[in-house]
């Protein structure tokens, strides 16, 4: 084959641009539809579908179920078939289930619109992180930070904006058309890939049989299955009171404004955001400590279950739980360092699969934690919870049990995060070879 002269270079990297910024825009909307749903039209549910807080809570689960299980595939598909094929099939499913969430007649069209954008979502990230491996290996880590960015600001659009924009009484769409719009946007963003890849050749499929193999050298490391707990639970937290009831405890307990739960929820993405930033460049000034920041960062989690408890006995107001929502936003913010420390327990030819198991227990947790304060509400509400409007509000007892759940997670957190060694940035699992093959010698 021929080189290609410097015009088709140039060409090539424009085709190649392009088509990494369609798949952010699928990627944008990949974290608006996992982040926003229940919690920012959980009252709209209820009253349109008579459902109770187990039902409403369970079309979140169900996505979560579905993504975290697709986190174990979208690896292995990304190296086999190339990031472009699975973004493509992904994307596809994922427009899918964005158009039938919306026109859903029943609990059960809702749940199966759900699955569908929980695989494809499963399946971006990922294949995202192969394509910009392929187009900008020199400067991957500055241009994943970028897209990443980019996501979260999905997650923003997902909370103040979206409960504007549907708010019952100011709002200028009902939820359904909300998403039926946010759907085709996303197929237009999917759309603009596909003809972007069109201009681009695809990589070789590799011959290599899929195989599990990874997984179980991953999950053979003791000090990888603490940290699936410290990391991967310990981020259920966070996602319970960001996607499912945070939202819905303003508002209940409080009496806050719709725009103004709304907008504490971008602003937790925000604090994310902004102490992953923060933790990960604090990590490395440090000597590439890890271990002292995954606690710093848990701790806000148990900082933040104690405070609502408290809050939740005394009828505390909203600007006090917004400041419980933050301390717990804060806690998200080990992710660079849980990745960090999941890379150094392992071989690292096994780092993406090491990976994937930890997103996937994290998401399966929310999943889990999800489904568990749904069915909470309804049993601590002791008949109590009364409709108002279009609003089912709950007493503080229900949210007292959702609190101590949460309260609970981050204890066990803390501990498996006390039990973890130390890394300084050193791969202990080749140093831990080096050191018996001195054994060996001596």
């Amino acid at each position: 084959m021929s080189p290609l002269t410097a015009g088709e270079n140039q060409s090539l990297r424009k085709w190649n641009f392009w088509l990494l910024s369609a798949g952010v825009v699928i990627y944008f909307f990949v974290n608006f539809q996992r982040s926003s749903i229940p919690g920012a039209i959980f009252d709209q549910l209820q009253d349109n579908f008579h459902a109770t807080a187990a039902q409403v809570t369970n079309i979140s689960a169900v996505f979560m179920y579905v993504y975290a299980l697709t986190q174990l595939v979208a690896g292995l598909a990304a190296d086999k078939f190339g990031g472009a094929r699975t973004i493509f099939w992904g994307g596809l499913v994922f427009c899918i289930g964005s158009l039938i969430f919306p026109i859903g007649s029943s609990l059960s069209m809702l749940l199966l619109g759900r699955m569908l954008v929980g695989f494809g979502a499963g399946m971006i990230y990922l294949a995202l992180v192969k394509e910009i491996d392929r187009i900008y290996p020199d400067t991957f880590t500055s241009v994943l930070g970028t897209v990443i960015l980019l996501g979260y600001c999905g997650s923003i659009l997902g909370g103040l904006p979206l409960s504007w924009a549907v708010d019952p009484q100011h709002g200028i769409f009902s939820w359904r058309w909300a998403f039926v719009a946010v759907a085709i946007m996303t197929l237009i963003g999917y759309l603009a890939f596909v003809f972007c890849k069109s201009h681009v050749k695809s990589v070789p499929i590799r011959r290599e049989k899929l195989s599990l193999f990874p997984f179980a050298v991953v999950m053979r490391s003791r000090n990888s299955r603490i940290l699936l707990i410290a990391g991967g639970v310990g981020y259920a937290v966070y996602y319970l009171m960001l996607s499912v009831l945070g939202k819905k405890l303003l508002e209940d307990f409080c009496g806050t404004s719709s725009m103004v739960a709304g907008g504490c929820l971008s602003l937790m993405v925000v604090v994310s955001g902004g102490m992953n930033f923060l933790v990960g460049s604090w990590s490395t000034k440090c000597g590439n400590l890890r271990k002292p920041f995954l606690l710093i960062t848990l701790g806000f989690s148990l900082l933040g279950s104690v405070m609502g408890l408290i809050g939740l006995q005394l009828n505390a107001g909203t600007w006090y739980f917004a400041t419980v929502l933050m301390l717990i936003a804060a806690s998200a913010g080990f992710s660079a360092v849980t990745n960090s420390l999941m890379r150094e327990y392992n071989p690292p030819q096994y780092t993406g699969s090491g990976a994937s198991i930890l997103n996937f227990v994290a998401y399966l947790a929310v999943a889990v934690c999800g489904n568990i304060s749904g069915i909470l509400m309804d049993k601590f509400s002791f008949g109590k919870a009364e409709k108002v409007g279009d609003a089912i509000i709950y007493p503080a007892s229900s949210y007292t049990a959702v609190m101590i759940l949460a309260l609970l997670i981050a204890v066990a957190a803390i501990m498996a995060a006390l039990a973890l060694p130390e890394t300084h940035g050193q791969n202990l699992y080749r140093l831990e070879k080096m050191k018996r093959r001195k054994a060996k010698k001596a």
